[in-house]
């Protein structure tokens, strides 16, 4: 059988290639609005992401499988791809009205199994025929199985493109609505002439429908409460919710902040300022659209620098609370676009308070505001007698374990850099960090209340008193220094947010509380030792079982997938955490690890088919893998952007020389097509559903890598002892 097509007219050959490329753009588009709307509807943490990810992996796997089981000649084109548009579309739909199923209200926070069922259901249902199409386009190609994953490849980097340049501009359904009226209409343009019409007008249906109904949708989810405004930024779904007394902002379902809202912006500020008011020089990070802003003002010799990373938010408070946010063109006001910590490390400036407003840490994004790494970067940033402050959610009266497991690794990651820490009991927990001395009675607030004349509704010596007993106080202390073994929280082992996840878990009494608990208390044998040895145990049955003609031959191709996802998360959370998230940036090293995928199978075309020395080439792309993880894992703290964007290159080279030399050594013995590409997204499941949940937060960036060093290891040893005999 030829692997490699010839003999067919350019127009034909032009027209059939153009089929493998829409799937990749299509899978592509798909996935990151999917993400974005379960994001949007389920407050997007990491272990949210996971599922999504990983049912989606699975799905187009067992889609792959499936199809190369049942192929029939006379099988048209078009129809499969308008199906999968189709069921997209009705997908976006079904999860938006998810919450009315699971019968829970707007922004009400829900328990892990709405997330699991979900995304199992829509995620997969939306992968299924994508995996399939991938089997029917080799089909249709002639068995010519590297073009197909080129154009795949190519396609997805032209995917993250055009999305990434959609979303600035429109909502995540209006940029579905785009992406499937362009994707029909080629197709339209690609069928027989009496199937025209009826192609472009279904797919004009269901883009209008998608576009119209956008806004009418989140009126009706928003349901009873009156939702006035949405907007989807590159960051997160904006809504603004009104009643006679309140204006409520939300960003993917979760509240940001009410205007007015004096309780929380008294709170944020004053316990701060208060220990050194006459601060000339204020920074705030977040949270100045509630009256926090004002309230600093009242400090007569204040300056603030106020940092904001969404300008969507800024631009939505102004449009819908308009003269309320003259605050911001204050000539004491200097406003900063952009993130907060990638500010810091710009900023030659000092400050003598910085006031940290962000949400708590429960993803790894957020995180990175919580760790050791960002707290010594704050320290460099203050005076001498600076004082840092931020909120965490809490409980006045009781802590469970897990909370206090959850503030012992935030106190104790801050204890590393601040000599002087206090905390002030309550609903949430204020934190106050300094160098230098602090005080937290009840009589220093009241007294210097009284003294500056700082005028509030909330922070008032009568409602303090009950906050700031010693009794309270005391407890708060004993419970958070009664944790044995405080996790620290660092950069490249964010183990915050993961105490973050377990407390959300913890909420509605299931059982993935119990699970997350359970893994919490595994050590590193568990996690990593035993995982190893697993994994050298089944590679050495494998290659005493296993004939020579058997999918052993695609072993490679399910260790690259479950290395590259990991892989590709892990430099995520690094290049943000060094970097900064930029939105462009992050779309940037994504489309570098596609463009690898592409250059990487063109490199392998020469070597396609039955060619002599594949085995050796095959031994040289894993070595090369091998290599690559031992320099990302040695690079991630150095924080150069050229470097991310050189090694997700070099991974996606790579990976694209070892999907295509595995699959030709296999198809040689057998004419399985959806086989390797199956085993590929399978491993890609597992590194999915593992990374984000388990090994990041629990183990870190180090030994993941150092993980994935050793599994690939394990994978080359095998390759070696196997497969070297066969040149003989």
């Amino acid at each position: 059988m030829s692997l490699l097509r010839s003999g067919n007219s350019w127009g034909l050959e032009l027209k059939s290639y153009y089929y493998p490329f829409l799937l990749g753009f299509l899978a592509t588009s798909f996935q990151i609005l999917i993400l974005r709307e379960f994001e949007a509807c389920f407050y997007g943490n990491e272990l949210v992401y996971g599922f999504v990810l990983a049912f989606w992996l699975l799905g187009g796997g067992i889609g792959s499988y499936l199809a190369e089981k049942k192929i029939h000649p006379a099988t048209k084109r078009w129809p499969f791809y308008i199906l999968a548009m189709l069921i997209f579309a009705a997908m976006l739909i079904a999860l938006r009205f998810s919450r009315f199923v699971f019968g829970y209200l707007p922004a009400e926070m829900t328990g892990m199994s709405s997330v699991v069922i979900s995304s199992l259901f829509i995620a997969f249902l939306i992968s299924l025929p994508l995996g399939a199409l991938f089997v029917y386009n080799v089909f249709w190609l002639k068995g010519n199985l590297l073009i197909t994953y080129q154009l795949e490849s190519v396609g997805a980097a032209a995917g993250l493109v055009v999305y990434f340049g959609l979303i600035p501009f429109v909502s995540n359904w209006q940029a579905a609505a785009i992406i499937i009226f362009i994707s029909g209409s080629s197709l339209s343009l690609l069928a027989e002439r009496k199937r025209f019409i009826f192609i472009f007008l279904l797919t004009l249906f269901a883009s209008f429908g998608l576009w119209q109904f956008d806004f009418p949708a989140e009126k009706i989810y928003w349901k009873p409460f009156n939702l006035v405004a949405t907007h989807d930024s590159p960051y997160a779904r904006l809504q603004v919710v009104k009643t006679s007394e309140q204006t409520s902002f939300f960003t993917n379902n979760l509240l940001a902040f009410n205007y007015p809202d004096p309780s929380a912006a008294e709170e944020a500020v004053h316990f701060a300022l208060l220990q050194r008011p006459k601060a000339r020089k204020v920074l705030l990070i977040g949270g100045g659209l509630n009256g926090s802003l004002e309230q600093i003002l009242q400090y007569p010799r204040t300056e603030i620098d106020y940092v904001e990373l969404d300008p969507s938010l800024i631009e939505l408070a102004q449009q819908e609370l308009g003269p309320s946010m003259d605050v911001l063109n204050d000539p004491r006001v200097s406003v900063h676009l952009e993130d907060g910590r990638r500010y810091l490390q710009e900023t030659d400036k000092k400050y003598e308070v910085i006031i940290s407003s962000l949400p708590e840490p429960a993803t790894a994004q957020v995180n990175r505001f919580y760790t050791i790494e960002f707290f010594s970067l704050i320290q460099k940033k203050l005076t001498a007698d600076g004082v840092f402050s931020f909120i965490l959610p809490s409980s006045e009266n009781y802590l469970s374990d897990e909370q206090a497991q959850f503030l012992a690794s935030i106190y104790f990651s801050l204890k590393k850099v601040f000599p002087e820490i206090k905390i002030i009991p309550g609903d949430n927990n204020i934190f106050l960090a300094s160098s230098k001395n602090l005080d937290d009675s009840f009589q220093f607030f009241s007294d210097s209340l009284k003294k500056y004349k700082i005028k509030t509704l909330y922070f008032r010596p009568e409602l303090l008193f009950s906050r700031l007993t010693q009794l309270k106080r005391d407890y708060l202390y004993q419970r958070i220094l009664s944790v044995k073994k405080p996790r620290l929280n660092y950069d490249q082992a964010p183990i915050s947010y993961f105490f973050n996840i377990l407390l959300w878990s913890k909420q509605f009494h299931g059982i993935e509380g119990k699970i997350l608990n359970r893994i919490n208390r595994l050590g590193q044998f568990w996690l990593f030792n035993l995982p190893l040895l697993i994994a050298l145990l089944i590679f050495i049955l494998v290659g005493i079982f296993q004939k020579p003609t058997g999918t052993i031959y695609l072993l490679p191709v399910m260790v690259m997938g479950f290395t590259t996802i990991m892989a590709e998360i892990g430099f995520i959370i690094a290049f943000q955490a060094e970097l900064g998230l930029v939105f462009g940036k992050i779309s940037l090293l994504l489309t570098m690890f596609m463009l690898g995928l592409f250059l990487g199978s063109s490199a392998a075309r020469p070597l396609f088919g039955h060619q002599p020395g594949q085995v050796g080439y095959l031994m040289a792309s894993q070595a090369g893998l091998i290599i690559v993880l031992v320099l990302s894992a040695a690079s991630l703290k150095l924080g150069s952007e050229i470097l991310f964007y050189l090694l997700l290159l070099a991974m996606g080279t790579l990976s694209g020389l070892l999907f295509a030399i595995s699959n030709s050594i296999f198809l040689q013995h057998q004419p399985r097509y959806g086989l390797g590409y199956a085993l590929d997204l399978l491993g890609s499941f597992l590194g999915a559903w593992l990374v984000t949940s388990v090994y990041i937060p629990l183990l870190g960036l180090k030994l993941l890598f150092s993980f994935l060093i050793l599994v690939n290891s394990f994978c080359l040893i095998l390759i070696v002892l196997r497969f070297y005999p066969l040149k003989k």
